[in-house]
């Protein structure tokens, strides 16, 4: 069961939490469900795929980064991807990620994903990627299609990037 504390946004803002970083919902600190081994492994490989892209593809690629949703709600999704060339500021970028990437932990809800799409969607986001890696599956939500699709194929367009699910769920040991 996630923690939940409150706080004040400017001292969330400026708060290093033990373990992993919480997300920030109107005056609540939210643990999120990270740090198993599984989790971290796809979490890591996606980056890395990610990265092997990013010069031809024209993107920015960050872990566990702060992304405002409003003033009084922000999120961290395990991976998020901006244009190159997008000034993101020092602390908390200054603008949302064209896509943002979530990796299941068994601990996860269902619920607790649709309030993240939303938010992700409501803060501008184009493209989202839910990747369960305990059922090998993952759905692809976007601004053409915001009740998302189950998919074999994880993409996004302009610039356009497609990675294999199967790819994706094996990485090497």
């Amino acid at each position: 069961m996630a923690t939940k504390t409150q706080m004040d946004v400017e001292e969330y803002l400026h708060t290093s939490f033990d373990g992993a970083d919480c997300e920030y919902l109107e005056g609540e600190i939210v643990e999120r469900n990270t740090g198993q081994t599984l989790h971290g492994m796809i979490q890591a490989w996606i980056t890395h795929l990610l990265l092997q892209r990013a010069a031809t593809a024209g993107i920015q690629v960050l872990t566990a980064i702060h992304v405002r949703i409003t003033n009084q709600r922000y999120r961290i999704p395990d991976i998020a991807v901006w244009r190159a060339g997008e000034d993101l500021g020092t602390r908390i970028p200054k603008r949302s990620p064209l896509l943002a990437i979530e990796i299941l932990s068994p601990d996860d809800r269902p619920l607790q994903m649709f309030s993240k799409v939303h938010d992700y969607f409501s803060a501008g986001i184009e493209w989202i990627w839910i990747i369960d890696p305990y059922a090998r599956t993952a759905m692809v939500y976007s601004r053409v299609n915001p009740t998302g699709e189950q998919s074999d194929i994880l993409r996004i367009e302009n610039p356009a990037i497609q990675i294999s699910l199967d790819e994706v769920l094996n990485p090497p040991v």
